[in-house]
């Protein structure tokens, strides 16, 4: 009798933590336990759906988000969102107009591994709550039409904040309250017009090589080449410019890249976006110096300035 007591005793404990964790996820405020990036997301989802006066807009990944400072440029705004994908682009874009806005232009930069995996979709975009229910339903759709991958029960458990999704989260929080950095993290946001500042240097001796080296072949995921197409076309018939631009690799990379033929296969991509929709799309990628990046994807504050420079003169 006592070891059954025992039992129900461990198990009604068990029970009442989920319990209280699940109450916690609900009741206290996400900038208190999520990761500083959020705070990144929500500026921009609350930016995109706010009426400004008419600006030059940036869309695309870290890379976009890092290398272009909006700060050196005239009446421009980095809408960028890192470890993004062509999907978070369309909704953003989607959204901006949808609020009344209409941009004077529109440049699209993204590395190029980000046209070959949506594996931030639920990590970045669904973890944050940065989609509508009815924006999740569609891109889930998409997914499963071009992907043949059904996510229509994952979601759920970011929907109703699922302790198995959230609990590593919170826990952190328990040990360092987040609210100031997230707070500080907003607040650049709007500071710096959308963009992110690195300033470190490199710490290593090894040449720069994207995440892209990984792989020996560019293939497009057929779902991110819908929601790219889509974007332009949006931008298209909003009678509004678009240009897809490049961002900068490491000399080392670019030459590994082209050694796999991986490059060739993606200016070959390129090049058909420009051919089918008759915009303004750069087709090589920038090779800078090591000492100018702060990573192997990102440049630092001084390569960041070099190309905003060089942004400049193709925006002119």
């Amino acid at each position: 009798m006592n070891s059954k007591r025992f039992v129900i005793s461990i198990v009604l404990i068990i029970f009442s933590l989920i319990g209280i964790i699940y109450a916690a996820l609900w009741i206290l405020p996400e900038e208190k336990y999520m990761q500083g990036e959020y705070s990144a997301w929500k500026q921009q989802k609350e930016y995109s759906l706010q009426k400004h006066a008419r600006e030059v807009i940036l869309l695309g990944d870290s890379r976009m988000k890092i290398d272009v400072s909006a700060l050196e440029l005239h009446n421009t705004y980095n809408m960028a969102l890192a470890g993004s994908s062509p999907i978070e682009a369309y909704y953003t874009l989607k959204r901006y107009l949808n609020a009344g806005n209409t941009p004077e232009k529109v440049y699209i930069g993204f590395a190029p591994t980000h046209f070959t995996t949506y594996e931030n979709y639920l990590d970045r975009g669904v973890f944050f709550h940065y989609y509508s229910e009815n924006e999740i339903f569609e891109i889930n759709y998409n997914i499963l039409k071009y992907e043949g991958v059904d996510y229509s029960a994952e979601v759920q458990k970011y929907k109703w904040r699922s302790p198995v999704v959230y609990l590593t989260t919170l826990l952190h929080s328990f040990k360092e309250d987040r609210t100031r950095i997230n707070e500080n993290v907003y607040k650049e946001m709007v500071d710096c017009k959308g963009t992110i500042i690195l300033n470190w240097q490199r710490n290593s001796d090894k040449p720069v090589i994207p995440e892209e080296a990984k792989e020996n072949n560019f293939r497009v995921q057929q779902v991110l080449d819908y929601y790219l197409r889509e974007t332009i076309v949006m931008c298209n018939n909003n009678n509004i410019p678009v240009h897809i631009i490049q961002l900068p690799m490491g000399e080392h990379g670019v030459e590994l890249l082209k050694s796999t033929g991986y490059m060739q296969q993606y200016e070959t991509y390129m090049q058909a976006l420009a051919d089918d929709y008759g915009i303004s799309v750069e087709m090589h990628i920038p090779v800078y110096p090591d000492e100018l990046f702060a990573d192997n994807s990102h440049l630092n504050k001084q390569g960041q300035s070099k190309f905003t420079s060089n942004f400049r003169n193709i925006e002119r």
